[in-house]
């Protein structure tokens, strides 16, 4: 059993709590603006956020983490394999379904205050300090992942649920 794959998922979900993590909040917005031009306006300012703050970059980056990490798995496949595969990994459409979450749990004032957030030096320390926590977060994540899986695999190994690995 691999368990990257879960890896993936829980990383995954760190971008989209990237640029919120000091402003979470519960769903203020859960209707979208009440014309296209709003929307429209909304859609911009969520995507100059995500330019400001290095969103594209960042799933850029963590996204061939990941591969890596996977890669790592399957050492008998070849490297042609992956670097194909690497071409299907597009962070313009992870960005693009994630529009829609900030859309949902923010206004359009939010992400300007946000953008204004990010303009100043504590904005801009964020931006630069956060991929290095998440770096770190990450590998404290991945351990702490694999011994929590280990232990399930025990206890369903113990409860007879699946036969003891080799």
């Amino acid at each position: 059993m691999k368990i990257n794959f879960w890896l993936v998922a829980v990383v995954l979900s760190m971008i989209t709590t990237y640029n919120i993590a000091a402003f979470a909040q519960s769903p203020t917005n859960t209707i979208a603006p009440s014309n296209n031009a709003q929307e429209i306006e909304k859609t911009n300012n969520i995507k100059k956020l995500f330019e400001l703050t290095g969103v594209k970059n960042l799933s850029r980056q963590i996204l061939t983490q990941l591969l890596n990490n996977v890669k790592s798995d399957y050492p008998q496949v070849p490297q042609k394999f992956w670097d194909k595969f690497a071409v299907e990994f597009k962070s313009d459409d992870l960005v693009n379904e994630i529009i829609p979450i900030y859309n949902k749990y923010f206004t359009n004032e939010e992400i300007k205050q946000l953008i204004t957030f990010y303009q100043t030096p504590l904005g801009q320390k964020t931006i630069t300090v956060i991929p290095q926590i998440y770096q770190e977060s990450y590998e404290i994540g991945k351990r702490y992942g694999r011994a929590a899986a280990q232990r399930a695999l025990k206890k369903l190994e113990a409860e007879g649920y699946i036969r003891p690995s080799k």
